[in-house]
């Protein structure tokens, strides 16, 4: 009678172990690389998985639990790529002052005359360029285009982009967070040539991250450039300055 009860208690203490005991299951994804959504599931579940893929196939190895929740999930991860309308807006703004003098002697007769002139300019560019999620844009002078490859930040991230040149401007990846947001990874260059070596390959990178939402402009930065003159003669004196400055916003929206 002991023996049995000993017996059944073992069982029940060994059936939940048994369940829980390690399984392999196999997924195949439609819409998105397999190497993709193992990097997502990894980040999920660190150390209750190991997964394997090769092209769009997942196998996965992990307690049954685990597998029916990264079954659910998978359904929600195996998308299309969202397509994302980039809009940068450019503005230019320029004044522009000048000022002088003058002496006239005609027939012994004096004449004196001033002028001031100042001149204000505005100017507002868009431009939009349909990206992939997670695809780069490189944006300079107010033109955009896209990167055939995706970049990392650091002191010399523009080495490995060949015959890009990225020696200025900014370079923007938005990435769907969800319905309600964007990430923005924005870097901007600051180009420091350095004897021989191409423009944009000695070149310092500051990274930032933004979350907003779809339609939302962000602020990028802008440039200021000033000039100032004189020029004088034996009858007559001009003064003038130069004031001009550029700036650059940006927006996403998500196309599906």
């Amino acid at each position: 009678m002991i023996r049995n009860s000993l017996l059944a208690l073992i069982l029940i203490v060994l059936t939940p172990i048994a369940l829980a005991a390690p399984e392999l299951r196999t997924y195949s994804l439609q819409n998105r690389p397999a190497d993709d959504v193992a990097a997502q599931l990894h980040q999920l579940y660190p150390d209750e998985l190991s997964i394997s893929s090769q092209a769009q196939t997942l196998i996965v190895r992990a307690e049954p639990r685990v597998l029916d929740e990264i079954s659910t999930l998978i359904e929600t991860m195996d998308v299309a790529a969202a397509q994302l309308r980039i809009t940068v807006r450019s503005g230019n703004a320029g004044d522009s002052n000048r000022q002088g003098g003058g002496i006239t002697i005609n027939n012994g007769n004096v004449s004196v005359q001033g002028e001031r002139k100042v001149i204000t300019t505005r100017r507002n560019r868009e431009q939009s360029l349909i990206v992939q999620d997670g695809q780069a844009a490189h944006i300079k002078s107010g033109s955009i285009q896209t990167l055939p490859i995706a970049i990392s930040g650091g002191f010399n991230p523009a080495a490995i982009l060949q015959q890009v040149d990225i020696s200025s401007g900014f370079v923007i990846s938005p990435r769907v967070i969800s319905g309600q947001q964007v990430e923005l990874q924005i870097m901007a260059f600051d180009n420091t040539p350095q004897g021989d070596l191409p423009a944009g390959y000695e070149t310092e990178a500051v990274m930032t991250l933004r979350r907003v939402s779809p339609g939302e402009w962000v602020e990028l930065g802008s440039t200021d450039t000033r000039q100032a003159g004189n020029q004088s003669g034996i009858t007559y004196e001009v003064g003038g300055s130069r004031q001009s400055s550029q700036s650059f916003s940006v927006k996403v929206d998500v196309l599906r």
